[in-house]
């Protein structure tokens, strides 16, 4: 296991829930709901646009770019962007990653899947 140390709780908090953030070579979203944590690759896997519209009560973000939603928990594509409404979803989905609270700061470890 690589624990990286990504952000404070309290950063998470003022960016409202969720935020990318670059961990070594990747682009990671993190989101918070309730008292859980998410981790999930944040690079749509449609036109490469960064992940952000997070809906905690859904528990779900939408690609700025086409509108295409995954869930956070498992990284699936739930649903497919407008400009492409036959993808297939179930082969587009998004890696999710290990993530916790240590000492009041996030952690993420890439090489452990989230789910």
């Amino acid at each position: 296991m690589a624990w990286k140390r990504v952000v404070s709780m309290k950063a998470l908090e003022v960016a409202g829930g969720s935020f990318a953030a670059r961990v070594d070579n990747e682009v990671v979203f993190i989101a918070k709901s309730g008292n859980n944590l998410y981790a999930m690759d944040a690079v749509c896997s449609h036109a490469k646009c960064i992940l952000g519209k997070y809906d905690a009560e859904k528990n779900q973000v939408q690609c700025f770019c086409h509108k295409a939603v995954f869930d956070v928990k498992t990284g699936r594509m739930l649903e497919p962007p407008f400009v492409a409404p036959n993808a297939m979803m179930d082969k587009m989905g998004k890696k999710t990653f290990a993530v916790r609270e240590n000492e009041g700061f996030i952690e993420v470890d890439l090489e452990q899947s989230g789910n």
